[in-house]
């Protein structure tokens, strides 16, 4: 396990569900409803869930201001809300978790949100989902290509949104943002496919 059971502990202790998360959200706190209103389980997902025969507890590292944490936090607070089988424990990184986000980097070494980490009832670590699924990186990469392609004027081509100016980054991030609410059933679907590999036969 990479952090303590004493720093779990604390962290769950300090933590906050995902209603409560949204509720207290500054940036994107109206996406992020619409967001937990439309995600949907469909029978076979629900299913999954409900055999589960403990609770999974997912400890969450992020931020309102992150697009992937708007984009696929509100399902783990759906799945929460409508199975029981995760509780879902939701801390901001920065600045008092930043030893729980060195604890689970990205695999460029870097610390990514959202990061979901996982336990089962014993406290043992079932494994680690960090940002997006990786089909929903792929699809980014072309969104972001269309929106190049569409708009040469523009200058930031090859640069990281965090380095664009405000008149660039601002519609390039709607951009974003619209074309992944078209494929949020698509993410749903990939996300629950990741969580039945971490959880597996766990809880069963």
């Amino acid at each position: 396990m990479a952090i303590s059971q004493e720093r779990r502990e604390q962290a769950f202790r300090d933590a906050v569900s995902v209603p409560s998360f949204i509720e207290q959200a500054q940036v994107n706190q109206n996406t992020l409803q619409r967001n937990f209103a439309a995600f949907e389980l469909s029978a076979e997902e629900r299913s999954y869930f409900d055999n589960l025969q403990d609770p999974v507890d997912v400890l969450v590292l992020a931020h309102d201001w992150c697009g992937d944490v708007v984009a696929n936090l509100p399902l783990f607070g759906r799945i929460a809300q409508d199975t029981g089988k995760l509780n879902v424990h939701v801390l901001p990184r920065d600045p008092h978790n930043t030893d729980i986000a060195a604890a689970y980097p990205y695999r460029d070494g870097k610390s990514h949100i959202p990061t979901y980490i996982f336990f089962d009832k014993n406290g043992e670590e079932l494994g680690v989902f960090i940002e997006r699924p990786d089909e929903i990186t792929e699809l980014l990469g072309e969104w972001k290509e269309a929106f190049w392609n569409e708009h040469p004027e523009w200058d930031g081509r090859g640069k990281a949104i965090s380095a664009l100016e405000d008149d660039v980054k601002k519609p390039l991030l709607s951009y974003l943002k619209e074309q992944r609410g078209e494929v949020r059933e698509q993410e749903k679907t990939a996300i629950v496919n990741v969580l039945k590999q971490i959880i597996g036969e766990a809880s069963r």
